[in-house]
């Protein structure tokens, strides 16, 4: 009988042998899947690496693993040590943590950030600089024994913050014109005293991993089958759920769903196997074991769950954010229909866009994040906290958000007249000279606002026709803010890699990798051009040399046959004065595609100067 309830006990709590299979051990440390230690374990996209103990490699650096929660999806790493008897951290040479934000990890808004040996121009960033810092107590609450805090007391500035969100969740940064040392606490209590802080380090998160890879059927166990992943961009397969079994990425398996209609009859058959095998006092044993597990690993997908609104809320409110309405995603489905394909507007590389109309009649864009894809929740988290801190007229208006769901999701004011690039390329209406000027005046100023307006500034990142919407007044509104970052001084506001569209990235961006405002003034130069030519900033139909917009038309200049650039049916009927606004407006497209950014005009004077022609092309009768 004790044999039998063993074997009944393992066979409920033991999962069958997986496609999804774990790493072995690294030492006494476990490897929960998806971390992966070696070439045929664990999830190729979240890779450690076991050399006696765990360790944690960043773009430039390596850092132990002292603890993962695989319940919670996190890891917490130690960080970087001191150089003897100095206030810095070893990982100064290399500019300190740097993840890689094309991985599936990111800092999480659990990391308290205490920033030491800052400079003087600290003091104007948005960090936490003051005397009442937590950075003042922790030096003044540490024994004076530890050396390197000894060294810290004596460079007086130091400076807090709260780590996570969409712009610090991939870099602290330490380095001698900022701040030179740092010092992380997880889930840090401020009001403790600080002999009772947390042992230093910093929690990492790993977004759900997707199905398991495979090749052929035997990949993949039982309740799975191998099929084409329709998320990649072919050349992929994953070991897919059966009808009846959904994709726990936290147990790794495929697991039965959970579904009873008959509510007397649920359960009735293991009831009547266990009755059979064992007698009425084994029955409630295992029965309770049995349950005890369940409502354990229910627990823990609902605190997982719990945690990550929390987390996402965290982000949103983070730098002041209160403006955004939680919408629940009972809301928002009953708005969009439940996300009815014939409600849907577009589709991108990281989520779609439906059409909905709220309770009280107001027609709103849905901006929905693809499920589990990393990039698409991280862009939509980042749209709304950057559409939340600003208000200007040739901007979106964001309405509010949703982080409940699985993927989160951005209302924001329904623009109906779809995007500059649709007019200009889909609908084929010719947009009037005029028109075109004064779509490029709002947008200028909508960038301008963002550059010169905002505290701190915002740099959009990705500004291109398709991101430039019209009302049914032709009137601009810029969109699509989920590359965006906030200018601070010293916190990490780049990526460690270029990103944006092709044909409008700025190349100096594209080189060192030094976002700045005007990169932006490069992306709009290439705006500019489309207005002025109605063509493609790519556009492969053209011959191999002028596949690029930008480098066709500043071909042309240098031969000085701009005009030839201009769209001919812009040039039909139109004034000496109109042939001479669009001359004006192509000299100032290609100030703004300007190799060196220094010799490019700021977007404060780029509307300034499509104003000026606005009043020169008014002066055409």
């Amino acid at each position: 009988m004790a044999n039998l309830l063993l074997l009944l006990l393992l066979i409920c709590t033991t999962p069958a042998v997986l496609s999804a299979r774990r790493c072995s051990d690294c030492g006494s440390s476990p490897v929960p899947y998806p971390l992966s230690t070696g070439p045929d374990c664990g999830d190729q996209s979240y890779k450690i690496r076991c050399s006696n103990r765990l360790f944690f490699d960043t773009l430039n650096n390596s850092y132990p693993i002292s603890s993962i929660s695989p319940d919670t999806q996190t890891l917490t790493i130690e960080p970087s040590p001191f150089l003897s008897n100095t206030c810095i951290t070893q990982d100064i040479s290399t500019v300190g943590v740097q993840l890689n934000s094309s991985l599936p990890f990111n800092i999480t808004s659990s990391n308290t950030i205490v920033f030491l040996n800052c400079s003087q121009s600290l003091l104007s960033s948005p960090l936490n600089c003051t005397a009442e810092s937590l950075c003042h107590t922790y030096l003044n609450g540490t024994s004076e024994n530890d050396g390197a805090i000894g060294a810290c007391r004596n460079a007086p500035i130091c400076c807090t913050f709260r780590a996570g969100g969409s712009s610090t969740s991939y870099m602290i940064r330490v380095r001698e014109s900022g701040c030179r040392a740092y010092r992380s606490f997880v889930n840090l209590n401020p009001s403790l005293p600080v002999s009772r802080w947390p042992e230093a380090g910093m929690e990492l998160q790993w977004v759900s991993p997707p199905e398991p890879v495979c090749t052929i059927q035997s990949d993949c166990d039982s309740d799975s089958t191998c099929g084409p992943d329709p998320n990649s961009n072919g050349g992929v397969n994953r070991c897919f759920c059966h009808s009846g079994f959904h994709w726990d990425p936290i147990a790794a398996l495929c697991a039965r769903d959970v579904t009873c209609q008959d509510r007397d009859g649920c359960g009735r058959d293991h009831t009547a196997l266990i009755a059979g095998l064992t007698s009425g006092l084994s029955v409630a044993v295992v029965a309770a074991v049995i349950g005890f597990f369940v409502y354990r690993r229910q627990k823990r997908i609902k605190e997982a769950r719990d945690r990550l609104t929390r987390e996402r809320e965290d982000i949103l409110s983070s730098g002041g954010v209160k403006s955004a309405k939680l919408f629940t995603g009972k809301e928002i489905k009953k708005a969009t229909n439940n996300f009815s394909t014939d409600r849907l507007l577009g589709a991108g590389g990281y989520g779609e866009v439906y059409y909905g109309k709220l309770d009280d009649d107001t027609v709103v864009a849905v901006k929905c994040a693809k499920l589990g894809n990393a990039k698409g929740i991280e862009q939509v988290l980042n749209e709304v906290r950057i559409l939340c801190q600003v208000n200007h007229k040739n901007l979106v208006r964001i309405l509010g958000c949703c982080v409940e769901l699985e993927q989160p999701l951005l209302v924001y004011e329904y623009v109906p007249n779809g995007t500059l690039s649709d007019h200009l390329y889909l609908q084929r209406k010719l947009l009037t000279w005029d028109s075109r000027l004064s779509i490029a005046h709002a947008t200028a100023e909508g960038l301008a606002y963002l550059h010169f307006s905002a505290v701190p500034p915002i740099y959009h990142r990705d500004v291109k026709s398709s991101n430039i919407l019209l009302d049914d007044k032709l009137n601009a509104k810029v969109a699509d803010f989920g590359l965006s970052r906030l200018a601070h001084t010293d916190l990490s506001h780049v990526s460690t890699c270029a990103q944006g569209t092709l044909g409008y990235l700025d190349p100096e961006y594209y080189r060192n990798y030094q976002l700045t405002d005007k990169s932006d003034v490069y992306s709009f130069g290439v705006v500019l051009l489309e207005l002025l030519t109605s063509q493609k900033a790519i556009d492969f139909s053209r011959p191999q040399d002028d596949v690029n917009l930008a480098i066709y038309v500043q071909r042309l200049v240098e031969e000085e046959r701009i005009m030839d650039a201009v769209d001919p049916a812009l040039k039909v009927g139109a004034s000496s004065v109109e042939l001479e606004t669009m001359k004006a407006l192509g000299f100032l497209a290609v100030s703004c595609l300007e190799e060196k950014r220094q010799s490019r005009p700021s977007m404060k004077e780029v509307a300034e100067e499509i104003e000026y022609i606005i009043t020169i092309a008014a002066a055409k009768q």
